[in-house]
């Protein structure tokens, strides 16, 4: 079953690092009705307090725990390897338009040590086991060329800690484990607040904003 997303239809642009992308098609609104199920008791996730922990197994079976990054600068992103703005194969997504290299580029010239993680919390939307969207993931990310390791997220409780509602919806730890910023990937246009939330934590400076609506195709939680 694949990522379903909404219709209204636009041209963007999206610049990275100070590489500007051109992109046409359909934005998916971030408030799907099956991701609006996550009640307050559920998403613990809160700009200024310390980001839910978490241990994950990637498609190549290695286990990550976000413990395990103290110290570093850590960005996750909630990934779908069917939505066309996440690990589709279209000009939209984000992974297979090059977008997500741009910004892992303007990332490493801040800050050589920043962590890049996918989250895939997908195992409900596809109908997949963990295994299976494991395997699945494994072929995305090959066949487009991802870098950054695919956790598997298969009882969607990682996703419940930190509400995330898109794919993408972007996640910012900064180096002490507590959550800077979240939401959108880009305003679409021409700011992109991931790579600009990662300048003001080096900077040492109040992170603004430190959430932007996110848009993309909705997460289905178990």
């Amino acid at each position: 079953m694949k990522c379903m997303c909404s219709k209204l239809v636009l041209n963007f642009t999206l610049i990275f690092g100070g590489a500007a992308v051109i992109i046409g098609g359909i934005i998916a609104n971030d408030a799907l009705a099956e991701s609006r199920t996550v009640s307050s008791e559920t998403a613990t996730a809160e700009i200024g307090k310390p980001a839910p922990a978490f241990t994950m197994k990637d498609t190549d079976g290695k286990t990550h725990n976000l413990s395990d990054f103290k110290g570093k600068i850590v960005v996750l992103e909630w990934f779908c390897p069917t939505c066309p703005y996440s690990g589709g194969n279209g000009r939209r997504s984000i992974h297979n338009n090059g977008s997500v290299k741009e910004l892992a580029k303007g990332l490493k010239g801040v800050d050589s040590e920043v962590v890049y993680l996918l989250v895939d919390s997908s195992t409900a939307k596809m109908r997949m086991s963990a295994e299976e969207l494991s395997k699945k993931d494994a072929e995305v990310k090959k066949a487009i060329g991802i870098e950054s390791p695919i956790l598997i997220d298969g009882d969607t409780s990682v996703a419940k800690a930190y509400g995330a509602k898109s794919t993408p919806h972007m996640f910012v730890i900064d180096a002490d484990g507590v959550l800077r910023y979240h939401g959108a990937f880009s305003d679409q246009k021409k700011t992109n607040y991931v790579l600009d939330a990662v300048k003001s934590i080096k900077a040492g400076s109040t992170v603004e904003p430190t959430f932007v609506r996110q848009w993309g195709c909705g997460v289905r939680y178990q």
